[in-house]
């Protein structure tokens, strides 16, 4: 999700420079890489700054911050979209959870923190009342202020949209509110972050399940796990390209069906696929270039996420520069494919390719 498409701002160069030296092309970076833990150590630095983006799970400390934008990478804090646990800090500030429980009649959607959905293991949280203009203003004034004063790039948003909150705070919205719809009044909260911190970054976390109302102020988009996901008995699983017998938990059907259809309607919004596998088994290093691959089938960008071991995701696709796309996807005699400047990717059967 980066800011108005372009990701690096030239310097001006002199007039007479330009007609008497070649364009220096900048090294290639990758997009983007996750990494929620508090601490980095420097051979992690020396991953995680390789690329030209990193979500960490909140806003780090002064020190931490700042050797991760050692190589001009710019930061994009974790933010938990739809509520926050009560009296925990790192769900959201102390002093923002305390004015907003002091507005809890209008702010909150429930009288008292409450579980389901998006919340974790149980644990209580309060859930926000988009509907609410002054909630969506301050809070979007109160993010932006944290942002500058942290030297931030932007935030990324987790659990938007009305699914990701309990059924009696769907209930609630839907009593207080009758005409309004929950997804397009989220949506208004981020048109009010991007009026109150504009050239900044909005990464949504599927995003493009509610397009038309969440896209519109969104710089990135983010699928999970539609191209590996971690298998409960087995680990890691690559996904099947397609599948007759179950279509929906193959890569192009919810593909198709879901993301591509708000790619096309938001051609401005940069699209972002984080995978998943388990550290240690032999599919880890492999996961990591099948998402890639199939990210790029589509002119996307990918990220292995291994839970607890972070240092399991290094992979060398990443410093795979095709280039641009030069044509459309193709899929025929069992591959699929695409071409760009500088090589083609794609699957043949439950393979992938990359060719330079």
């Amino acid at each position: 999700m980066t800011t108005r498409r372009q990701f690096i701002v030239g310097l001006p160069i002199a007039a007479h420079a330009a007609n008497t030296a070649p364009a220096v092309r900048a090294p290639y970076r990758p997009l983007v890489a996750f990494h929620y833990q508090a601490s980095f150590d420097e051979k992690a630095l020396n991953w995680y700054t390789r690329f030209q983006h990193i979500v960490t799970g909140a806003i780090l400390d002064a020190k931490t911050s700042s050797a991760l934008q050692r190589n001009a990478s710019r930061l994009i804090a974790y933010e938990w979209s739809s509520g926050f646990y009560t009296g925990d800090a790192v769900s959201a500030p102390l002093d923002w959870q305390a004015r907003v429980v002091a507005n809890r009649n209008t702010w909150l959607l429930t009288h008292q923190p409450m579980t389901g959905a998006a919340a974790e293991g149980g644990r209580v949280a309060e859930w926000y009342d988009f509907a609410n203009p002054g909630l969506r203003k301050a809070r979007a004034q109160f993010l932006a202020a944290r942002l500058v004063k942290a030297e931030y790039s932007g935030y990324f948003f987790d659990t938007v949209g009305i699914e990701q909150i309990p059924e009696p705070a769907k209930k609630a919205f839907a009593e207080r509110h009758p005409t309004l719809d929950y997804n397009v009044c989220q949506g208004e909260f981020f048109k009010e972050l991007r009026a109150a911190m504009p050239g900044k970054i909005i990464f949504l976390n599927q995003g493009f399940r509610h397009a038309d109302a969440l896209l519109p102020y969104a710089d990135f988009d983010l699928t999970e796990s539609y191209f590996t996901h971690i298998d409960s008995q087995t680990g890691t699983a690559l996904r099947a390209w397609d599948s007759a017998a179950k279509p929906w938990e193959a890569i192009k059907t919810p593909m198709a069906q879901l993301v591509l259809p708000a790619t096309k309607k938001f051609p401005n919004v940069r699209f972002v696929h984080v995978n998943y596998a388990t550290a240690g088994a032999p599919l880890t290093e492999r996961a990591a270039r099948y998402g890639w691959v199939g990210a790029k089938l589509y002119g996307h960008d990918s990220y292995l996420i291994v839970p607890g071991s972070p240092s399991a995701e290094e992979s060398d696709c990443y410093n795979n520069d095709l280039g641009k796309p030069v044509g459309p996807l193709i899929e025929e005699h069992g591959v699929v494919s695409r071409a760009y400047e500088k090589g083609v990717v794609g699957y043949k059967g439950n393979e992938e390719f990359i060719r330079r």
